[in-house]
């Protein structure tokens, strides 16, 4: 059987996680789209000549205006746009945008350790989650943030097979009364109204150089108990200020998982 491809799982959306693309303070979609368009067009101003790629380099480097949330993540210079489109996200140095020719050996990681490189989710992500993953969006910006998020795609069907008392079959996610379900589900990491406005990528906080795991201290900030939930709202970067906010986010999760098992029982 063939390996579920994640970082280019088919022609509408792709992942550009490991080469840095969110490991910026400022990583929201209108900054990212700005940056990617700018390697992009940069890029092929050098008319792909490997002998002008040092200077591509400290152009791209002295010019990306922002700071990185994690000092020791290389955010590389060669990420872009793969087609006029925009809809995928990769490496500007990969063979099959230079007419067979590999010039991944000019970037910071080298082309042995781009092509053999798999991320966490490639070994934590069950063949389900990974499809699942992607048949519910073919969004480039929220596909990344998703597909490299472990907690938020395993604790949501986590609960919806244990409501089902199944696994379910990813196949039908395809079908788009399911598939607008489980697409507002992961908006929410780009529409989350409860987000911490700190220094935070999901569940990470940055602070001098190094990453750190948040927490909701329930019971302190609260008084209550931890939420059911509490995987998902870490990865949401969520932060409470009370018991009546909390619940409101609890009903938003609980809510769509409620029309993803009604959806799924009664079409299939």
């Amino acid at each position: 059987m063939n390996p579920i491809h994640i970082c280019q799982p088919d022609c509408k959306k792709s992942c550009g996680a490991c080469c840095g693309l969110y490991n910026w303070e400022d990583h929201s979609r209108e900054a990212l789209d700005g940056l990617l368009r700018k390697n992009t067009e940069l890029f092929k101003s050098f008319a792909y000549n490997p002998e002008s790629f040092g200077v591509y380099q400290r152009e791209m480097s002295e010019s990306q205006g922002q700071s990185k949330l994690f000092e020791t993540i290389y955010n590389c210079e060669f990420l872009g746009f793969l087609e006029e489109e925009r809809k995928r996200v990769g490496c500007l140095l990969h063979p099959m945008m230079n007419n067979g020719e590999d010039f991944r050996d000019h970037s910071f990681y080298g082309k042995e350790l781009c092509a053999s490189h798999e991320c966490p989710s490639y070994v934590h992500l069950t063949k389900e989650e990974k499809k699942a993953v992607i048949y519910g969006t073919d969004d480039w910006y929220i596909y990344g943030l998703i597909i490299t998020d472990i907690d938020f795609v395993k604790e949501y069907f986590k609960v919806i097979n244990n409501i089902l008392g199944e696994t379910i079959n990813p196949e039908r996610i395809k079908k788009p009364e399911l598939k607008g379900i489980v697409s507002d589900y992961f908006r929410l990491k780009e529409d989350w109204k409860f987000k911490s406005g700190k220094k935070r990528l999901g569940k990470y906080y940055f602070s001098y150089a190094e990453y750190n795991i948040a927490k909701i201290d329930y019971q302190k900030s609260m008084g209550i108990e931890r939420s059911p939930f509490d995987k998902i709202l870490v990865s949401l970067a969520s932060e409470f200020d009370s018991a009546a906010k909390l619940h409101e986010a609890e009903r938003t999760i609980q809510d769509n998982i409620n029309r993803f098992v009604e959806v799924y029982t009664n079409i299939f």
